[in-house]
């Protein structure tokens, strides 16, 4: 079965068997592909060719991947990124999520695989297309403005800090996906303040309290015991 060959996929790699590797196991499931050879011709295409999913290296030589991604992030394209490389260790994950990737494929990889998580963040940008364009996550009845740092619930504002907000879009940027309590603090502290090392609970607890029915049981941001938080992706739309 083939895909709508309307979605364009932009492959960012300066390693050509791997390009040639995605690109002819996409087209012949019904995808356009176009590829860039370094960072900068990716940051370029990035920018302007229109792409539905862009897959995109670490290592390069000149601009790197993770650069390339937090520009495209800064230039406020919202294109899901696919982060494709060797360095498989959690620390380059974090780094990677942190700039704004929505997943990571480390190498060597599946063409299948590579597929399917193509195909699941295209469903999950289909979902969210009405409210991407303005900068806004809708998530059951929660709406987070991105620009406007204002999160309503089920129509009334909630109060959040900074950093409440901020725990807030990350979890919700990625339903289902597990963030232990060390990697939270590292995304949304730029520099490891030891005080807070064992201190995120206290604020996840806040934030429950201000957009949660109840508390107690949580319906949005849920805890997942021994290892940290994530949202509940049963209530997305």
């Amino acid at each position: 079965m083939t895909t709508d060959n309307s979605r364009k996929i932009l492959v960012v790699d300066d390693n050509q068997s791997i390009r040639d590797i995605i690109s002819d196991y996409l087209e012949t499931r019904g995808y356009t592909v176009v590829e860039a050879s370094d960072g900068i011709q990716g940051l370029e295409m990035g920018l302007s060719a229109g792409a539905d999913i862009i897959i995109l290296d670490v290592v390069m030589p000149g601009l790197d991947g993770f650069k390339v991604c937090r520009m495209l992030r800064d230039k406020n394209i919202r294109t899901p990124i696919i982060v494709l490389t060797e360095r498989n260790k959690i620390e380059d994950k974090v780094t990677g999520f942190s700039l704004g990737a929505d997943d990571y494929l480390g190498k060597p990889f599946s063409p299948l695989e590579l597929e399917l998580r193509i195909q699941a963040l295209l469903r999950r940008t289909q979902g969210e297309a009405v409210q991407a364009h303005r900068g806004v996550l809708v998530r059951g009845d929660v709406e987070i403005d991105l620009d406007r740092h204002v999160v309503t619930v089920k129509g009334r504002d909630a109060d959040l800090t900074p950093i409440e907000f901020n725990i807030l879009k990350l979890l919700a940027a990625t339903p289902g996906r597990v963030f232990s309590r060390h990697d939270l603090l590292s995304l949304i502290w730029d520099t490891d303040y030891e005080g807070y090392k064992r201190n995120i609970d206290p604020h996840v607890n806040r934030l429950r309290t201000k957009i949660e029915t109840n508390a107690k049981k949580p319906e949005y941001v849920l805890t997942v015991w021994g290892v940290g938080y994530k949202f509940n992706e049963k209530t997305t739309n």
